[in-house]
């Protein structure tokens, strides 16, 4: 006579998920072998939850097909092994997941699992649907429409899933009428420095390339320029007197990229000439020209469904024109007057009003973490007039001579307490919606893996809803 058997499955989820549910909607299974219908959910703590089903276990072609018709259009993930699909399966279901997160309850529909055997005798488990794809290296689950996010997932081991926010289409999950002037931004600081070797102390800020960050969430890119002899691409990214052996059009290129496969975002991007005493307006132009379809054509802050799939530039440096064809009033937005390592408000041309905290010589990581509380604290308040400011708030400090890298003020070491990303994935862990404005980072993930590091920037996109 066929047993019944307890058959469990791990889910690893983001942090501050509750109440976790399973409802299993249809299923397949071997003939002749049981069936229980109503899963167990267990929370394990440490956002690991354990999904134990009871079912017999013998393996079918019947079940491995009724799988695949199942997620017809999409693709499946299998724990310990390297085939794209099942063979045969013990049994399979469909599923819709609940739980509650960021103050809501969200529901991911038509999730489809199963538990076969793998060429080693596990029991190993596999998960699909019809919305899941694969992007490079990465797995995405597409969600309903009205929902805040769509998911990574990932495995390990014989029955380990890991669901984590995807951020490639945040934007894409908003309010299309909703103005750049009333986002939460992420934002990279010297974002072209990840090819600068740690030798040269204190000049990389980031840990990953442009498309990386792009991948991971930001959305606010720091770009500073110098002239080059190149002529096809004569714009090179410098972080001060250090290069960074990146060129502009090689920046453009990726995001140029990530918006071919993410048309619904929107890129910010802050244009710096490095070199004052060098006018890179003439080397810029060729760039406007090449990437003519590639860049927001206007002059004030537009809203997500008028950039959406564009480049807003950000100008800290004034372009001139020339002759050149070029119509200034169709390339972007310039930022006011900049003032040195301090907090100020600065207006343009167009009277558009900016605040700005951008302390990089504030080594006391108290008194900039205050800094920076008091320009996020000025973003969120909701009157109308203030609703019309961009905010800019960095995060990051500076190399200084007998202080710390940017490094170690980005995730502490030597003595720096509090390390200024901690400190703020702490400050940003709240429920509902709040507007922060731009908030440039050093090192935004720790170099790992690890989603915890990754929170910070999830904090950030989540006060969007």
């Amino acid at each position: 006579m066929p047993t019944i058997r307890d058959n469990a499955f791990i889910l690893h989820v983001m942090d501050g998920v509750n109440n976790l549910q399973i409802s299993i909607t249809d299923h397949s299974i071997t003939s002749g072998q049981p069936w229980e219908n109503t899963p167990s959910v267990t929370n394990k703590g440490n956002n690991t939850w354990e999904i134990t089903v009871r079912a017999g276990r013998k393996g079918s072609d019947g079940v491995a097909d009724w799988f695949k018709n199942q997620i017809s259009g999409g693709i499946a993930i299998g724990c310990s092994t390297s085939e794209s699909m099942p063979a045969q399966l013990n049994f399979a279901f469909t599923c819709n997941l609940s739980f509650d997160y960021n103050n809501k309850r969200c529901q991911i529909n038509g999730v489809v699992i199963g538990q076969g055997h793998n060429w080693m005798s596990q029991n190993n488990w596999w998960i699909g649907s019809r919305q899941l794809k694969k992007t490079g290296n990465v797995y995405m689950l597409s969600t309903d429409a009205g929902s805040d996010f769509n998911y990574n997932i990932a495995v390990s081991g014989v029955n380990e899933f890991y669901f984590s926010l995807n951020m490639t289409e945040w934007m894409g999950k908003l309010s299309q009428n909703t103005s750049l002037l009333g986002l939460s931004v992420p934002g990279t600081h010297d974002s072209g420095t990840y090819k600068i070797s740690s030798v040269i102390v204190g000049a990389r800020c980031q840990n990953y390339d442009i498309g990386r960050q792009l991948e991971d969430g930001i959305r606010f890119q720091d770009i500073r320029l110098v002239n080059d002899s190149n002529t096809s691409d004569p714009l090179v990214l410098y972080h001060g007197f250090v290069s960074c052996d990146v060129s502009f059009g090689q920046v453009l290129n990726a995001c140029d990229a990530f918006l071919k496969s993410h048309p619904s975002e929107v890129i910010l991007m802050s244009v710096n000439n490095e070199k004052g005493g060098e006018d890179i307006s003439a080397n810029f132009i060729t760039y406007l020209k090449k990437y003519d379809s590639l860049y927001y054509k206007g002059n004030t802050i537009p809203n997500l469904q008028q950039a959406k799939g564009k480049i807003v530039f950000f100008y800290r440096f004034d372009l001139n024109v020339g002759t050149s064809g070029i119509d200034k009033n169709a390339v972007g937005v310039r930022f006011g007057p900049w003032k040195d390592d301090q907090t100020f408000e600065s207006v343009n041309a167009n009277q558009q009003k900016f605040y700005i905290e951008d302390n990089y010589q504030s080594y006391d990581t108290h008194k900039k973490a205050e800094l920076v509380q008091a320009n996020l604290e000025k973003a969120v308040k909701t009157d109308a007039a203030n609703q019309q400011i961009l905010y800019v708030t960095f995060n990051s400090i500076a190399v200084g001579v007998m202080h710390h890298t940017p490094y170690q003020y980005a995730w502490g070491g030597l003595g720096v307490d509090p390390a200024m990303n901690p400190w703020l994935r702490d400050y940003t862990r709240y429920s509902g919606k709040k507007r922060l404005g731009i908030i440039p980072l050093d090192f935004y993930n720790n170099g790992g893996e690890n989603p915890v590091e990754n929170e910070l920037i999830n904090n950030i996109i989540r006060s969007n809803y």
